[in-house]
């Protein structure tokens, strides 16, 4: 009998240990291999498993294992997988305050700036953060992948250019909304759709950073890109609130440490990536043509896009029953003041 207890107390602590040492961590990207946010979450997973003597692993999912950048948000909040890197623009039907980080020009495309105001801001984790416990979700960092360029067949330097013309973009309300008010026609789609759809002529163009265009071979159905100092592509890494509130302060130090670590990486990658495969693309393709629009031709678009800031409070309100509608928009427009000052702040540092 005792043998038999001894035995079971044997087993028990060996099954223990193992599952200690097999503890996996899942990480999900809306992106594809050798993409920005995939250098992040290998650099995120090697320092979790250095910091954790090789007793936690995180495995890495790609865009289209687990579904589009919409359901691996979802498996997030829900507990299925513990960390999620996803752009704002697909954010905002679970954090609608998150899309004033979608609006043009009020992030910068000076990179150090927009580093700076992404790690640090005082908005973004004090003020902003504490919105996606309403998703379950825990915002542990922002990145910029580099500057949002627009592609299309023909050359768009006015809102003029954009008329009837079919752009894809991000699921929120931002990001459609914005293309609207630069006379354009919005098409929201998963970028899994896009190559096709650009070839087959369901849209006549698309906006995303360099590397991001080149990687999915974008630039071999388009003949024109053009850079309008709009924005950079804006990536967030959350994880499952409640599963990381449940975590000891030691794992909560090791993601933190991870998380640092892998902010660095991807901002080095980044910065490289985009040049890099923007030279490859005019190898690729001779008969692609970039653009840079002049300052007075920016200056048309950031013009309309400042009546996006009253679409923002509004799309946030509307998120809130009526007895905190008001409080809502209060919120959201400090958000949106404080993070336009934050990147004033830190573009003249830099």
């Amino acid at each position: 009998m005792l043998r038999n207890k001894l035995l079971s107390t044997a087993c028990a602590l060996l099954l223990s240990a193992i599952s200690l040492s097999a503890e996996t961590w899942k990480f999900a990207s809306e992106e594809a291999k050798k993409d920005v946010q995939d250098i992040y979450a290998q650099e995120f997973a090697k320092v979790v498993k250095e910091e954790s003597n090789g007793k936690i692993k995180v495995r890495i999912y790609y865009y289209g294992q687990l579904g589009g950048e919409n359901d691996i948000v979802e498996l997030t909040s829900n507990g299925s997988i513990n960390f999620v890197s996803v752009g704002t623009g697909h954010l905002g039907s679970y954090v609608p305050e998150v899309q004033a980080i979608s609006i043009p020009y009020v992030l910068t495309n000076n990179e150090d700036a927009a580093y700076e105001v992404l790690t640090t801001s005082k908005t973004i984790y004090n003020d902003l953060a504490p919105k996606f416990d309403k998703a379950n979700l825990k915002l542990l960092s922002m990145i910029s992948e580099g500057e949002m360029a627009w592609g299309a067949n023909k050359p768009i330097r006015s809102p003029e250019d954009f008329a009837g013309f079919k752009i894809r973009t991000f699921t929120s309300t931002i990001p459609v909304e914005t293309y609207k008010a630069f006379g354009a026609v919005p098409t929201p789609l998963s970028w899994g759709e896009v190559y096709s759809s650009l070839q087959l002529g369901t849209v006549d163009g698309m906006v995303n950073p360099m590397y991001f265009i080149y990687n999915a071979k974008w630039h071999m159905v388009q003949k024109y890109i053009m850079f309008p100092g709009q924005q950079p592509y804006i990536g967030t890494i959350s994880t499952n609130a409640k599963w990381y509130a449940k975590q000891s302060p030691e794992k909560q130090a090791i993601i933190k440490k991870a998380i640092e670590s892998a902010n660095k990486a991807a901002f080095i990658y980044q910065k490289r990536i985009n040049k890099e495969n923007t030279a490859k693309m005019l190898e690729e393709n001779k008969e692609l043509k970039i653009i840079k629009l002049t300052d007075s031709e920016k200056a048309r678009f950031k013009e309309l896009s400042k009546s996006l800031h009253g679409t923002f409070l509004d799309v946030v309100a509307n998120t809130y029953p009526d007895a905190k509608k008001e409080q809502a928009k209060k919120e959201a427009k400090n958000i949106l003041d404080n993070l336009i000052t934050e990147v004033k702040d830190a573009e003249s540092r830099h």
